[in-house]
């Protein structure tokens, strides 16, 4: 082929590629849409079921450990005020450092507010980073295995990141990202990737509220090398071999991933809120329930499931006793100058202010009570 016909032929290529490029559509952005009410409904829902199943759950934790707990035997506690647990003190002051030091606080704040206010009844992995802190360590090295040995397996950030999930409504990637950042703070381990995973379902629930669905949307999201993931795998298929037992997939789990030093262990204690979830069937009472009996670190399994339940339904949606339960919390392992008292309505308040700010600076609006939040679809429930 002579030379003057390679040109015109490379030509015509070249022009064939620049139309198409020209003419490509841009990426598909879905604006998604909830209003204010419909996000304040949600969230006060969560916040009122993480508290009532935290303090339901402390009777049972590490109780069932060979055996799951026999039926029956489990209740919901109701009092009149809720005070602090690990499950929401650490939470409730990472409200107070976005509040006060804005959505991107330094490392230095981050410390700075643990010194103040993260003192009492703090265990395990975060006693260790709080206790580093003191050294001189900063955020992420309060995490690094090295200075945290217990962080690489142990539970503590997977009960303290839900949080970032109610703030970033239909925003997996903003979720996750902030969960990984604050899970840092105590954990390396698979605790920082199921805080990741947790917080992904409760920014994936405002939109969704079918619990197999977020659970395999979460699980797409997650690379398949993450140590999480042949959990999640495992869960789902030990459910689908057996839905109607869960004690049949409960001693599957510990076969399988009860071989970690304590019953605070992050990989036990996923897989069995990932099981209460799926033999839950979105009935609360009976997710709570499951989780209870299973046993291990139970307490903070109910709370992270009730919590997704609570945004899936509702405070509306919520079981009368959850609905009419205390709205007092009270800060009772809190130090510093932050109020002792503090309220369910408030903390839901707290959560809906900054979510507002984090839809904005995600390029959402919040105009006439109408959240308007974009995401690009190729990232968003892909199936």
């Amino acid at each position: 082929m002579n030379p003057r016909a390679i040109g015109l032929i490379a030509f015509i290529w070249l022009a064939v590629v620049l139309c198409i490029g020209l003419t490509r559509p841009a990426p598909t952005t879905a604006i998604r849409q909830l209003t204010a009410a419909a996000y304040s409904d949600k969230v006060f829902g969560a916040w009122k079921a993480i508290l009532v199943a935290n303090h339901s759950g402390l009777d049972y934790q590490g109780v069932y450990l060979a055996e799951p707990g026999p039926a029956g035997a489990f209740s919901l506690l109701l009092l009149d005020e809720w005070s602090t647990d690990d499950d929401t003190q650490v939470e409730w002051v990472d409200l107070h450092i976005l509040e006060s030091h804005g959505l991107s606080p330094s490392a230095e704040q981050i410390r700075d507010e643990w010194v103040d206010h993260l003192n009492h009844n703090i265990w395990v992995s975060t006693r260790r980073a709080r206790d580093l802190m003191d050294e001189g360590f900063l955020p992420p090295e309060t995490g690094n295995p090295q200075n945290n040995p217990d962080g690489a397996w142990s539970i503590d950030a997977q009960l303290q990141t839900e949080l970032f999930g109610m703030l970033a409504p239909g925003m997996p990637d903003v979720a996750a990202a902030y969960a990984e950042r604050f899970a840092r703070i105590t954990n390396s381990g698979p605790a920082v990737e199921a805080s990741v995973f947790y917080a992904t379902l409760y920014s994936l629930a405002f939109f969704e509220d079918d619990i197999p669905t977020l659970i395999a949307v979460a699980r797409q999201r997650t690379a398949d090398e993450a140590i999480i993931a042949p959990i999640v795998d495992n869960v789902l298929r030990w459910h689908q071999e057996q839905p109607q037992d869960w004690r049949v997939a409960r001693q599957r789990i510990r076969d399988v991933y009860d071989t970690d030093p304590m019953w605070w262990a992050s990989r036990v204690n996923f897989a069995v809120t990932l099981m209460a979830l799926l033999y839950g069937e979105s009935d609360m009472l009976k997710t709570v329930e499951i989780a209870a009996l299973a046993g291990w670190d139970a307490d903070n399994n109910m709370t992270t499931a009730a919590g997704l339940l609570g945004l899936l339904h509702g405070y509306t949606g919520l079981p009368e006793d959850i609905r009419a339960s205390s709205d007092v919390y009270f800060n009772e392992d809190v130090t510093g100058d932050l109020p002792r008292y503090d309220s369910v309505t408030e903390i839901a308040l707290r959560t809906q202010r900054l979510a507002e700010r984090m839809i904005l600076r995600s390029g959402g609006s919040t105009d006439r009570n109408l959240y308007r939040i974009s995401e690009d679809i190729a990232r968003w429930r892909e199936r």
